[in-house]
């Protein structure tokens, strides 16, 4: 598991189930870095906005979604502080991400006396990756898990979350691969997305719809009323030169990746790799 500090002013998390961001390039970053089943850790800045008992300290924990969200898309203005709006009434912190469990510390230790270094200002307004000891050390504190509001727009998002799991094939060539395939068998390169969401499975398969099928089977449909569809495919001649063909594409898209073959763009955007 890998763990992502941020710095926040107070225990708004348990109110409002959101981490928000005030760029897209902060929020792109820690989507790319985290795996499902990873965590954001929230730590209580100096600045007079967070009360006195909770500054410098570990306030909770959570694991994240997938998707990035905007923050206006799942929140109204009253909940809100308006601290955080300009002159203009544009909200400072416009990019989200849901959090889909998370926890309390209880009691909230000073970050100094678990942490082995202070966190850089990165956690400020974004994350810092915390070392594998601290991690640890993290998950060692007593903590209470949080019952988070059910907005609608989150709770979709947290089934999501526990259903599209990750998945990786094997190489061509491997061995696992040469038991039910040949390398130089024809595949095809796809690229499935869910719904009509700005998500993408990149991937080869020698049966693209046998493929997914077998991707939909964990995705039960009558309750999201979404699944994956195809909307790319290219066949080349054999298994290998799809394989090939699947990582130019990660590669190209690398930016975007949300977490192995998966990636978070426009379908213009793909397209145009």
């Amino acid at each position: 598991m890998r763990m992502f500090a941020t710095r926040v002013w107070g225990l708004g998390f348990e109110r409002l189930p959101i981490a928000t961001f005030g760029s897209a390039g902060h929020l792109n970053r820690l989507l790319k870095l985290a795996e499902r089943g990873d965590r954001l850790l929230f730590v209580g800045t100096k600045t007079e906005r967070t009360p006195d008992s909770l500054q410098g300290r570990l306030l909770g924990m959570a694991e994240i979604g997938f998707e990035p969200l905007r923050t206006l898309e799942i929140a109204t203005h009253a909940d809100l502080d308006a601290r955080d709006f300009d002159e203009r009434g544009n909200y400072k912190f416009p990019h989200a991400v849901a959090l889909t469990r998370a926890w309390r510390f209880v009691p909230q230790p000073v970050v100094t006396d678990t942490l082995s270094t202070q966190l850089t200002m990165l956690a400020t307004p974004g994350v810092e990756e915390l070392e594998e000891e601290d991690v640890r050390r993290v998950l060692a504190l007593a903590a209470e898990p949080l019952v988070l509001p059910e907005l609608p727009s989150l709770q979709r998002m947290r089934q999501l979350n526990e259903l599209l799991r990750p998945t990786t094939g094997p190489k061509p060539g491997d061995v696992a691969y040469r038991v039910e395939h040949s390398a130089q068998n024809p595949a095809s390169t796809y690229a499935l997305r869910f719904g009509k969401r700005n998500v993408f499975k990149i991937g080869h398969a020698g049966d693209v719809d046998a493929r997914l099928a077998a991707v939909n089977q964990h995705v039960p449909v009558e309750v999201l009323n979404e699944q994956w569809k195809i909307f790319l495919t290219q066949t080349w001649k054999t298994s290998v030169e799809a394989y090939e063909m699947e990582q130019r594409v990660l590669r190209r898209m690398e930016s975007k990746r949300s977490g192995f073959e998966r990636v978070l763009c426009s379908d213009t955007e793909l397209q145009s790799v």
